[in-house]
């Protein structure tokens, strides 16, 4: 019997369809809201709504009681609640009354006040500062009840006429706060009602079109709870066609599957007229799903005199004795009858909502634990805010170094965190620039009349103390200087070309690593100056290995400088010789041999001036000093440039890092990863709504057992 467990597939438990539970077994007499099972489940909601829940979500345990004013409302709620009423007021209540029966080891009655959600947290404060606890509420304390919470609310008392302003409208007269009534007790029933004010068609001397709409959206608002139990109480002396509650019940519960009629004041019917009203309670008028109820409640001269509730009950069993009202189903007429009804809608209500409910706490969990990880973790303490940025730099450094070494693994898959790719493909165009356009003449080309035409000007305009056919030592230094002039300007765009990809590979890598944005401004204001710095170093360096490749002292020991020499003397020979075939000689069984005077010839043509030999000399040394220190530079940009500076431990890309983390100051450490109150509050009230739902869930699921 009741809600079926987990292994029937109920929710919590892997979805469908819940057991239909048999019918609750009542304890007692059928009066009343009591069976074992009803109990039960609202104990179980009694303690969900303990953990809060109700705040998030709406629970199956409510009956909304509405209806126009002047409906007898009041004394429904008194017949059902036995709370007394104030029933002969004009207007009894100009806000909600939130009723809660609870089952417990002590009588007790609180009565306390709950804020409207819009309030400022000043009044918040004061309203819930109201708390008044009574042995019993009898008609006297209650109106003294009703009345001090009116005051403390900034309203009218029930019953007091305070006419509205033509000119200013005057105060407020009725309001969104709520009075909770908490009824405990070993008898007690387990059961909530709410009362809202009476609905009106229009304006009034003491009641304006903003009070209409105020109550009216008041109204709307508990009705379109769609765990709530409506019962719409109408007048018999009106046409419930023409009564709001009817059209507001109707547009929150289309299907009526929430909704109960409730006819009052049967007795008050003209002669001759009730063959209307007993249509209605007949369901053949204002067609309801559960159909129509019949109370009697007490008149104005019975509540003059003072009957009670117990007399009340004799004189509606009596009433509806009476012809033409004993026509009437039995089970439709009474409060009695309206109690048991009203019970077992509450029960199949209960048990259809709650595996709905399960899945709703379910949701609700997984949202909230979305919510807050998108938060992502707590920095609100020194260690919390260190703990956050050491996780962060262990995560990119080690997605760096994997870019740095290659290893490009799942989360370096998009191409713009292929770091090393890019700058081995950066240094190759570099290289290839300062091979194709870093000199001044060309040595490769087959003319080479025009390098040879610029080494003999520089070497004319340099001469000095030695000696004819010697060369002056400042000569070759100015011509390096002159050819490598370009190396400065190509090897500075390769510095900003690899810093601006470095910048870009951080920037998208700390955007996958670190999704909060404020803390990735904060970091990136942080280490900005770091990167500003090492940009500074790059060129500092670049500019040392300048100098020095410029400097006095022109030093190789690459075997290939040597070898490119010989090379090119021996080529510059081989084409000598080669010019002077002319002279060689043929012998009777082909072969060739070089003559005197063809070994003559070529040592005339080899023999050239002083200045010219010079500068053959200057050429020979000057092309392959520039090979071997042209690949040099090439390495030495790349290696202790890029590398060191940018790539290096010390460099860009692994600035981050849990060592620079471990020694941030304080200052430091909030300034970067502190969070804004609002983020903190944020995550308070989450993980604080969090807990209760979590709580709460697990009651829920253990609801099911």
């Amino acid at each position: 019997m009741g809600i079926p467990k987990k292994g029937n597939g109920a929710a919590g438990g892997g979805g469908g369809e819940a057991a239909t539970p048999a019918k609750p077994e009542t304890v007692g007499n059928t009066a009343g809201f009591e069976s074992r099972e009803l109990v039960r489940l609202f104990e179980i909601i009694d303690k969900l709504r303990e953990c809060g829940v109700s705040e998030d979500i709406s629970l199956p345990q409510q009956l909304v009681v509405v209806g126009d004013q002047s409906s007898g409302k009041s004394s429904v709620l008194e017949a059902l609640t036995g709370i007394p009423f104030p029933v002969a007021s004009t207007l009894c209540t100009r806000f909600a009354t939130q009723i809660n029966f609870r089952r417990t080891a002590h009588e007790s009655v609180v009565v306390t006040i709950i804020p409207a959600k819009d309030s400022e947290p000043s009044r918040q404060g004061f309203l819930k500062a109201f708390t008044r606890k009574v042995k019993a509420l009898t008609p006297e304390i209650f109106a003294e009840v009703l009345a001090e919470a009116s005051k403390t609310m900034g309203l009218p008392a029930p019953g007091e006429e305070v006419p509205v302003d033509a000119t200013s409208g005057a105060g407020a007269r009725f309001g969104d706060d709520v009075l909770k009534i908490e009824l405990s007790g070993p008898a007690r029933p387990h059961f909530s009602v709410v009362d809202v004010p009476g609905l009106f068609q229009s304006a009034t001397k003491y009641q304006s079109e903003d009070d209409l709409v105020v109550v009216e959206n008041m109204v709307k608002r508990y009705l379109a709870e769609s765990r709530t139990i409506i019962l719409a109480v109408a007048s018999a002396l009106h046409e419930t066609a023409n009564q709001k509650v009817f059209r507001l019940a109707k547009d929150a519960d289309p299907r009526g599957s929430r909704t109960v009629g409730l006819l009052t004041k049967p007795d008050a019917v003209q002669a001759g007229d009730e063959s209307r009203v007993i249509d209605v309670a007949r369901n053949r008028v204002t067609t309801l799903t559960h159909g129509w109820f019949v109370v009697r409640n007490r008149s104005t001269d019975e509540v003059r005199k003072g009957v009670t509730s117990e007399q009340r009950g004799k004189n509606e069993r009596a009433f509806f004795q009476t012809e033409p009202w004993r026509q009437l189903d039995r089970n439709r007429c009474g409060i009695p009858a309206l109690e048991r009804f009203l019970r077992d809608l509450l029960y199949e209500h209960v048990r259809k909502e709650y595996p709905l409910l399960v899945k709703e706490l379910e949701k609700k969990v997984c949202e909230l634990k979305a919510a807050i990880a998108d938060l992502g973790a707590a920095r609100e303490t020194a260690e919390q805010q260190r703990s956050v940025l050491i996780e962060l730099a262990n995560n990119f450094q080690v997605l760096a170094r994997d870019a740095l070494m290659g290893l490009y693994r799942l989360q370096l898959e998009n191409d713009d965190l292929r770091l090393r790719t890019k700058i081995r493909n950066l240094n190759d165009a570099f290289a290839e620039r300062v091979k194709l356009k870093g000199h001044l003449h060309d040595f490769a080309t087959k003319d080479q009349e025009e390098v040879h035409d610029w080494i003999l000007t520089v070497h004319r305009r340099s001469r000095g103390v030695e000696l004819d056919g010697m060369v002056n030592p400042d000569v070759f230094k100015t011509l390096f200087r002159m050819q490598t002039a370009g190396w400065g300007d190509i090897a500075r765009e390769h510095i900003a070309n690899v810093g601006a990809e470095v910048n870009e590979f951080i920037r998208r890598l700390m955007l996958d690593q670190c999704p909060d944005s404020e803390l990735r401004g904060k970091l990136a204001g942080f280490l900005g100056p770091r990167f500003s710095k090492t940009f500074d170093n790059a060129n500092e360096e670049l500019q040392k290995i300048l100098v020095t490749e410029h400097g006095e002292v022109m030093l190789t020991y690459d075997d290939g400088f040597v070898s490119t020499l010989d090379g090119i003397r021996k080529k510059r020979m081989t084409e000598e010789l080669e010019a002077n075939r002319k002279a060689d000689k043929t012998d009777e069984e082909g072969r060739q041999w070089l003559t005197w005077e063809g070994l003559l010839s070529t040592f005339n043509l080899s023999y050239k001036s002083r200045e010219q030999q010079a500068v053959t000399e200057i050429y020979d040394y000057l092309r392959s000093y520039y090979y071997a220190a042209r690949t040099r530079f090439i390495d030495c940009v790349c290696l202790q440039v890029i590398e060191r500076h940018f790539l290096g431990p010390n460099g860009s890309v692994q600035a981050f890092s849990p060592a620079l983390v471990g020694k941030m100051t304080p200052e430091e450490l909030q300034g970067i990863a502190g969070e804004d109150f609002s983020v903190i509050n944020t995550r308070h009230a989450l993980t604080e709504k969090l807990e209760r739902l979590e709580a709460a869930r697990a009651i829920a699921n253990a609801g099911y057992v």
